[in-house]
């Protein structure tokens, strides 16, 4: 029961509450006129209760019932009822009348205040359960058409979620009352295309849910939809065509609450495999994937808290010399409940996140952290990390960068920053000023998998870069395939024109190394040159390739 729970009762009775109400106000009439009875006449307080079956008639039946229950009271305790039972006074005619006029008053009050207050609460639950906009059903009214129809009904229901795409850009192009505009004629042209096959209510601004009961309903409803998305509308004289996809989730099959059948409808509109289809069924596999993906991040809050994850770190080497170039720190998390998660899998759902400011601050302490210990044991060299696009929008990023630095006593240039080139070519201008800010702290940038973007010759013109790191998509095809070995060798003499150092990442094989090596790349890594070791194992590699005994 919600706050207007009892009113709710007293005001909207269904036929049976209406029927017991009516009983309990003649129980009331009865007890009251016994009472006037019992205890000597209409003189005594008694008389009062009558009031009560008066205002609950007025409350229960509106004005008509308050007035009548008043004149029923006025019956009861009429002039052939005395002022009092031991002397035998009877009640003057102008006292009955007075009475009787108090009782049709209070019922009409009674009534006209239950009247007032049902329009109040029927105008707030308009409000509760109609989106202001479109005047269809919002969440809340859907909930209770939902409820309605499973509750009377054994059938099952189909959900349908309808999403309008390219909103953002209908409101650059015409503003919010442009849009709004838009809006509400497609919600009225989607309300005429649904008819009375199913129940349209809106979501949020661009989505609107369907439910419907028959499946022939559902297609007739989609082929209609159809149609409409083929009609122009004229917003501010310019022509705009609504795109739509559709969702669809099945009671019980999919699920059991409509929360959850709209989340998942949801889901189906936005799988990538289906990004080129319209209509989308949802797949309970790929629910089991969400369900995956929050336990993953709640797990990796944890292991930040908990320091559960670990750093390895790869070695790089020039190929002239073969003389350490640096590590590469990787993380590595190997959870107790869900095994060892790649960082393919967790990093881009902590980016979606506030997770991934605390997951930088503890990849930043931790790579920071061991160099120092490294560089107390004399054998110091460059490390580079990952950095996520979404690292440059934390505005205090920079400053921790430069406290950290401070505190483990590293020279800035020891520390490489690595920018994948797909989230460089995401913002290019946001990238270019983040980097020219860790270039002034005094950090090295590098591009990893530099050669799969469209752009990557842009990149080495406009953004400040020491290193550029070849996909290994590229490399180990260096050794078989004519065009990657040209993409190869072209970057390399480009990057070397703008005073560019290069790594080729993913260096297998002897043939590869000689290869890169002739052409003058400068550096590799790879399983050839070393695999991800732990910090004891590193430690080991590192005094061996620089000659410091154990």
């Amino acid at each position: 029961m919600d706050e207007f729970g009892l009113y709710r009762a007293l005001i909207f009775p269904n036929k049976r509450i209406r029927f017991l109400i009516a009983l309990i106000i003649i129980f009331l009439f009865f007890l009251g006129y016994l009472l006037v009875e019992s205890t000597g006449g209409t003189q005594f307080a008694y008389l009062h209760i009558l009031y009560v079956p008066i205002i609950l008639s007025g409350f229960v039946f509106s004005i008509r019932g308050g007035i009548l229950a008043g004149i029923i009271a006025g019956i009861l305790v009429s002039p052939l009822v005395p002022i009092s039972n031991s002397y035998d006074l009877s009640q003057p005619l102008f006292s009955w009348t007075l009475r009787m006029g108090f009782f049709t008053l209070v019922g009409a009050i009674a009534g006209i205040g239950s009247s007032i207050f049902r329009a109040y609460l029927q105008e707030l639950e308009l409000k509760q359960t109609t989106d202001a906009m479109t005047g269809l059903p919002n969440h809340h009214g859907l909930v209770q058409v939902f409820s309605k129809l499973i509750e009377n009904s054994t059938k099952g229901c189909i959900i349908i979620v309808v999403e309008l795409f390219q909103i953002r850009s209908i409101e650059n192009a015409l503003g919010t009352e442009g849009t709004r505009t838009l809006l509400k004629e497609f919600s009225k042209n989607l309300k005429e295309a649904v008819n009375n096959k199913g129940t349209l209510g809106s979501l949020q601004a661009q989505r609107f849910a369907i439910i419907v009961q028959e499946e022939e309903n559902v297609i007739e409803i989609l082929k209609n939809c159809e149609t409409l998305s083929q009609t122009p509308y004229n917003i501010g004289n310019i022509p705009l065509f609504a795109e739509m996809r559709f969702g669809i989730a099945r009671y019980p099959y999919d699920d059991r609450d409509l929360n959850n059948l709209t989340r998942k409808a949801l889901i189906a509109i936005n799988l990538p495999k289906n990004q080129s289809e319209r209509i989308s069924r949802f797949d309970k596999s790929v629910d089991d994937a969400s369900d995956r993906n929050l336990l993953i991040l709640h797990q990796l809050k944890n292991a930040i808290d908990n320091n559960l994850l670990t750093l390895e770190y790869q070695p790089k080497v020039y190929l002239e010399t073969d003389k350490v170039f640096g590590f590469e720190a990787l993380v590595r998390w190997n959870d107790p409940l869900l095994g060892s998660i790649s960082p393919e899998d967790f990093i881009p759902l902590a980016e979606e996140t506030l997770l991934i400011n605390p997951f930088t601050q503890w990849l930043l302490n931790t790579s920071l952290k061991q160099m120092h210990e490294w560089d107390k044991q004399g054998i110091l060299v460059p490390v580079s990390i990952n950095f996520a696009m979404k690292n440059f929008h934390n505005p205090i990023i920079f400053d921790t960068l430069t406290q950290l630095l401070e505190f483990y006593h590293i020279p800035p240039p020891l520390l490489e920053i690595e920018v994948t080139e797909t989230s460089v070519a995401s913002s290019l201008s946001t990238i270019a000023r983040a980097l020219e800010q860790l270039r002034e702290i005094g950090l090295r940038i590098a591009i990893d998998d530099f050669g799969t973007g469209q752009a990557s010759h842009q990149y080495l013109l406009e953004l400040p870069i020491d290193i550029i790191k070849i996909d290994k998509v590229f490399v180990q095809s260096i050794g078989h395939n004519s065009a990657a070995a040209a993409i190869v060798k072209n970057s390399i003499l480009l990057a070397h024109d703008l005073n560019v150092e290069v790594i080729a990442e993913g260096v297998e094989t002897h043939k590869q190394y000689g290869l890169l090596k002739e052409w003058g790349c400068d550096a590799g890594q790879g399983y050839l040159i070393g695999r991800s070791m732990k910090e004891t194992q590193a430690t080991q590699w590192l005094k061996g390739k620089l000659g410091v005994s154990q």
